[in-house]
């Protein structure tokens, strides 16, 4: 039971073509569960068909799990001893091991037939033998017996291909103790001249689905330079009919699109482009159906007869106030309407209007709260992790505070003080992390402490937005009229390389052409008292107002409350940065 609420993958089919593919996407996105989905087991029982007759075969390659980012590589970034050559063999290299040590587990080698074996004993003793001795291996792979088993087989391939990505690294270490270039003697693997030709050999045995392999190459950000030429080499290649590569990569984080010849990939050309954001982000309806249906299918699974809805109930009391101001403002349209029609107005109002009471003499503002399955979506910021990992965390306090009675829903208070938790880790603590990533430079650091006055700055005023008398004061999003400067767009970079921003482009001012568009994440909605049930609010600013915001953002936000967000943010009526 307390698994109920693990990550949940995202919609993969933008990926599943055979062409190279880099998908983006921040931190916590779903890029390496999509990933996972497909690998060949959660593919047998997603397609419910066998192994044999799938449509491809998908091998994981992590970076973060190997040592393709040792110091030592590095070194070898500004050396003159060939690190190209020597990065791209062990990158091969890796990539081999991954896909047979993938094939030693997730293939029923045990059911292959004896014409199977004969093939796979074949492509052992003659095609892959020959290969790696044209690669310049000094070793042997070890004599097949006619009665050694097809596990065997792709074992000791596995172990050879093991045992030279160790050999390299070894070398990698040695180098750190020497001053001059090291000789390197041993094999030597390429991506056309060795790795593309085993894996279409490798594709056509009959035992391999009947289809392209794709390899799986997750947190490519962790390659360094060099490595990430050597990559684009790849992608620019033309095995896509046999062999496809699916890149992740975090958003603006991906180190160079250049290929070692300087020649640059460029979509839809080389590669085809998925921003998993996107996906959600753009799509609203189809993100809250995805969420009902994995909520309502695991649901089901651990026996609980309620709806998404019922398992995630709203505040009764506040609901009916809202819908009480609701009325009230479809009564008064005809008086003081601003939409097109009475529903409009209450879509519009209702809820601003119930946070602005509860901001009035009270001081209760922080009595707002956010339950209910459709206002979890919407703080979820179109990322089914977010609320995974949000669900988990309630549902494991309300299991704690059940005393071993069944869990039918989680209350209203539960929800709200989990969101609200979880918004004040990434408006606080999450920035801890970010400036130990950040600390290699004092730009780095500089950076992070304007990242936070942004924010800071933007979700307060889009709270005074939100209580003001303003038409539209559901807002989330900010686009320049004049702008951003490069030293606004590095700190808009870093938040959406963060999660805190999503970037996407709206229309200009003057119709002319298209502008960036920041939408800041609904997560933050609870540490700001904002209501995160819309995603169609934006305001234009100018340039020297987000630079007084991440400088001076205390200041800003007197001025707004003063004036009125348009009066500083775009009519250009801002206050001295030097003062």
């Amino acid at each position: 039971m307390i698994s109920l609420f693990v990550s949940e993958l995202t919609d993969y089919w933008q990926i599943l073509n055979q062409s190279h593919t880099l998908i983006y996407g921040p931190r916590g996105a779903g890029k390496s569960m999509i990933f996972r989905f497909m690998e060949p087991d959660c593919q047998v029982k997603s397609e419910g068909k066998g192994f044999r007759d799938l449509p491809y075969y998908a091998a994981y390659v992590p970076i973060k799990e190997t040592e393709l980012n040792l110091s030592e590589f590095f070194r070898l970034e500004e050396a003159r001893h060939a690190p190209l050559v020597l990065n791209e063999h062990l990158m091969v290299a890796n990539v081999a091991s991954k896909l047979f040590n993938t094939i030693l587990v997730r293939a029923p080698l045990a059911e292959m037939t004896g014409p199977e074996v004969n093939e796979l004993r074949e492509f052992y003793s003659g095609f892959l033998a020959s290969a790696l001795s044209r690669a310049g291996w000094a070793g042997e792979l070890p004599p097949a017996g006619p009665d050694t088993p097809a596990a065997k087989f792709i074992e000791e391939i596995a172990s050879a291909f093991d045992a030279i990505y160790a050999e390299g690294n070894s070398y990698l270490r040695r180098v750190a103790f020497v001053r001059e270039p090291l000789p390197y003697n041993g094999a030597l693997f390429g991506y056309m001249d060795f790795i593309a030709p085993v894996v279409k050999r490798l594709a056509a045995l009959s035992f391999m689905p009947k289809g392209p392999i794709y390899l799986l190459i997750d947190d490519a950000d962790n390659l360094s330079e060099s490595q990430t030429l050597v990559l684009n080499s790849w992608v620019s290649s033309r095995t896509t009919g046999y062999l496809c590569l699916k890149i992740s990569t975090q958003t603006l984080d991906y180190k160079t699109y250049k290929t070692p010849n300087g020649k640059r990939i460029d979509a839809p050309h080389d590669y085809s482009e998925v921003h998993i954001c996107d996906i959600y982000t753009t799509k609203k309806d189809t993100y809250r159906a995805r969420v009902h249906k994995i909520v309502g299918r695991r649901l089901a699974i651990c026996g609980i007869e309620a709806t998404p809805e019922e398992f995630f109930p709203e505040d009764k009391e506040q609901e009916e106030e809202i819908a009480r101001i609701a009325g009230r403002l479809k009564a008064d349209f005809a008086v003081s309407g601003r939409g097109a029609k009475p529903s409009d107005d209450s879509l519009r109002y209702a809820r601003p209007d119930f946070i602005k009471a509860l901001a009035g003499p009270r001081k209760a503002g922080s009595s707002y709260n956010y339950a209910g399955f459709s206002q979890l979506v919407h703080v979820s910021s179109g990322v089914i992790r977010h609320f995974l990992d949000a669900a988990s965390l309630m549902f494991g306090e309300t299991q704690s505070l059940g005393e071993g009675k069944g869990i039918r829903d989680i209350p209203p208070a539960i929800q709200n003080k989990t969101v609200r938790e979880m918004a004040d880790n990434l408006l606080f603590s999450n920035f801890t992390t970010i400036e130990r990533d950040e600390a290699k430079t004092e730009e780095g650091r500089d950076n992070v402490r304007k990242l936070r006055n942004l924010i800071q700055a933007l979700g307060g005023m889009f709270y005074q937005i939100l209580v003001s008398d303003a038409a539209e004061r559901r807002v989330f999003s900010i686009a320049f009229s004049d702008g951003p400067s490069d030293e606004v767009l590095e700190v808009l970079n870093l938040g959406v390389k963060y999660g805190y921003f999503h970037q996407s482009s709206i229309g200009n001012k003057e119709g002319t052409g298209r502008v960036p568009l920041y939408i800041m994440s609904r997560r933050l909605a609870p540490a700001f008292k904002l209501d995160p049930t819309s995603f169609a609010g934006y305001k234009f600013v100018r340039n020297s107002a987000v630079l007084e915001a991440i400088h001076r953002p205390k200041a800003l936000l007197n001025r707004v409350k003063i004036k009125g967000f348009d009066a500083v943010m775009e009519s250009g009526s801002q206050g001295n940065l030097f003062e």
